[in-house]
């Protein structure tokens, strides 16, 4: 039997993609031999409905991250969660490229901070048992200590296979980059050219009440 193929998965709502994103895809290429990196925008995602949090068009999302990945070969889209009807699931997801691609093995990349509770989210037992997890840890946010507890006590009761990716990256968040656009400040912005060209061409994130053009 040959070597299965190492495929990231890297999930988000993207609103909108920044370079922190990007450097964390440039990552885990390096530090875990992964042959490409999946960005996969949300659709419907149930927690962001539930939070009753008001998410950009999806055309709009999935425009800037195609334009964001377009240098980096070994970084490729996909639109299986933005197509999919009603709300989305990663165990779903995660389900679904397990039997499609069983010559694959995937490396699900969320925040180091997501480790504490991903015990919550929906059938988790499916998520562990269809990915590695790779909890990106940037700038330390979540101490060592506590991110090896969090970790232990998922595989004890999953079988769960979850790695630490620890990075460094420029610490800024998509809803601190909405509120520097808001205020008018895009120089200030960190997110490739091409993303920036596009929030300015398609009046994206402009501060409430101000009319586009104006």
């Amino acid at each position: 039997m040959g070597t299965k193929r190492k495929v990231g998965i890297l999930g988000g709502t993207f609103d909108p993609i920044h370079n922190a994103h990007l450097k964390l895809g440039q990552e885990a290429l390096r530090l875990f031999g992964l042959e490409q990196i999946v960005f996969m925008p949300t659709g419907n995602s149930y927690f962001k409905t539930r939070k009753g949090h008001a998410v950009t068009a999806t055309e709009d999302r999935a425009a800037m991250v195609r334009l964001a990945i377009a240098p980096e070969k070994n970084f490729v889209f996909s639109d299986r969660e933005i197509t999919r009807p009603g709300e989305t699931y990663t165990a779903d997801t995660l389900a679904e490229l397990a039997k499609e691609q069983p010559d694959t093995e995937f490396y699900f990349i969320v925040g180091a901070d997501s480790i504490h509770h991903m015990d919550t989210w929906y059938a988790p037992e499916i998520i562990f048992q269809n990915a590695t997890i790779l909890a990106a840890n940037r700038n330390a946010q979540v101490s060592d200590e506590e991110l090896a507890r969090d970790i232990k006590r998922l595989e004890n009761a999953y079988g769960a296979r979850i790695l630490p990716l620890n990075f460094e990256s420029l610490d800024i968040s998509s809803s601190e980059i909405r509120h520097l656009l808001e205020s008018g400040m895009p120089e200030m912005i960190p997110v490739p050219a091409a993303v920036l060209s596009y929030i300015q061409e398609h009046h994206l994130y402009l501060e409430e009440g101000v009319e586009a053009g104006e």
